[in-house]
C-alpha cells in the first residue's frame, strides 16, 4: 500500500527529468559534428547559388533593352551581388553562435562580435555598389566616406575580436581544478535547452523575413520606393533575441555561482550586446563607433575579471 502511494510522486518527478533528457538529446543531435558539417555544406551551396542567380539577374538587366521590373530591381552594378553570399555566410555564423552557447559565455560573446564585424564588412561592398563616383578630379567624394569608414571599422572589429579571444584564453579556469557539481551540470543542461529554443526560433525568424522581403519587393515594384532591407531587420531582431537570451543565462548562472565577479562580467557582456544592437540601427556615421565602444567595453571587462579572479586565487 505504501509503494502505491509513492508511485504517483515518483512518476511526477520523472516526467520533468525525462523531458530534460530528451531536450539534451535533441541538442546533441542538432549540433553534432555531422549535422554542423551538413549545414556548412548547405550554406556553401546556397551562397554559390545565390551569387550566381544575382549575377544572372544583373546580366539580364544589362543586356535586355526593356527588362521586366523584377529583373530591373537587381540593378546594373555587378558588385551588389557580393552581398548575397555574405547573407548566407552570416546565417551560418548565427548557427555556430547558437552551437557555442552552452559551452562558454565568452565564446558566445566572441561569436556575436564576429557576426557584427561581418555585417560591417558586408556593408563595405554595398557602399561601393551604391556609390556612383568614389574619386572625382583626384579627390575623394562624399560617397567614398561611408566606404572607408565601414572598411576601417570592420578591420578594427576584426582586431578586437582577436584581442577578446586572446584575453579569454588567459582567464582562470576554475572548472579544470574543481570537480563539476550537480548545479553546474544542471546549468549546462539549461543552456542546451535555451540553444534548442533558439535553433527553433531562428528558422521562424528567417521565414518571417523572407515573407517581409517578398512584400517589400512587391511594394517596390508597385511604388518604385525602396524600403528597409529585410536582412538588416533580421540581424536587428537577432541581437534583440540574444540580449534576452544573455539575460536569461545570467539569471540561470546565479544558481551555480552568485560570485560578484561572474555576475558583473555577464551583466557587462549584456550591456555590450545592447550597444551592438543599437549600432545596427544607427547606421553611418554613428553605428560603427558605438559597436567599437561595445567591443572595447567587453574586452576591458574581461581583463578586469581576470585580474579579480587572479587576485582572489588562494
Amino acid at each position: 500500500m505504501k509503494m502505491q502511494l509513492e508511485e504517483p510522486g515518483l512518476y511526477r518527478r520523472s516526467v520533468p527529468a525525462l523531458l530534460w533528457t530528451r531536450f539534451e538529446s535533441l541538442h546533441d543531435l542538432m549540433f553534432a559534428d555531422a549535422s554542423k558539417l551538413t549545414l556548412k555544406h548547405l550554406a556553401i551551396n546556397l551562397s554559390i547559388a545565390g551569387f550566381a542567380i544575382h549575377l544572372t539577374l544583373i546580366f539580364l538587366a544589362h543586356t535586355l533593352s526593356h527588362p521586366p521590373p523584377l529583373i530591373a530591381l537587381a540593378g546594373q552594378n555587378y558588385l551588389t551581388a557580393i552581398s548575397t553570399p555574405f547573407n548566407f555566410i552570416l546565417f551560418y555564423e548565427v548557427l555556430t553562435l547558437i552551437a557555442a552557447l552552452p559551452t562558454s559565455t565568452t565564446r558566445s560573446i566572441a561569436h556575436q562580435f564576429e557576426i557584427v564585424s561581418l555585417i560591417f564588412i558586408r556593408d563595405v561592398f554595398k557602399d561601393i555598389a551604391t556609390a556612383t563616383d568614389l574619386v572625382k578630379e583626384h579627390r575623394l567624394t562624399q560617397e567614398a566616406l561611408p566606404v572607408f569608414f565601414d572598411m576601417w571599422a570592420g578591420f578594427l572589429m576584426f582586431f578586437l575580436v582577436a584581442v577578446f579571444r586572446l584575453v579569454a584564453q588567459h582567464r582562470l579556469q576554475l572548472s579544470q581544478t574543481a570537480a563539476p557539481t550537480r548545479g553546474s551540470a544542471r546549468f549546462l543542461a539549461q543552456k542546451k535547452v535555451v540553444a534548442v529554443g533558439l535553433a527553433t526560433l531562428l528558422p521562424a525568424m528567417a521565414a518571417y523575413n523572407i515573407a517581409v522581403f517578398a512584400i517589400t519587393t512587391y511594394k517596390t515594384l508597385q511604388t518604385g520606393h525602396r524600403a528597409i532591407e529585410p536582412a538588416t531587420t533580421f540581424y536587428n531582431d537577432l541581437f534583440t533575441v540574444m540580449i534576452f537570451t544573455d539575460v536569461l543565462i545570467l539569471i540561470l548562472s546565479l544558481a551555480v555561482s552568485g560570485q560578484y565577479e561572474l555576475v558583473f562580467r555577464n551583466a557587462a557582456f549584456v550591456v555590450s550586446i545592447i550597444l551592438i544592437r543599437f549600432s545596427l540601427t544607427e547606421g553611418y556615421p554613428c553605428g560603427a563607433p558605438v559597436a567599437l565602444v561595445a567591443m572595447i567595453f567587453g574586452i576591458l571587462t574581461l581583463l578586469v575579471f581576470n585580474f579579480h579572479m587572479r587576485s582572489s586565487e588562494p
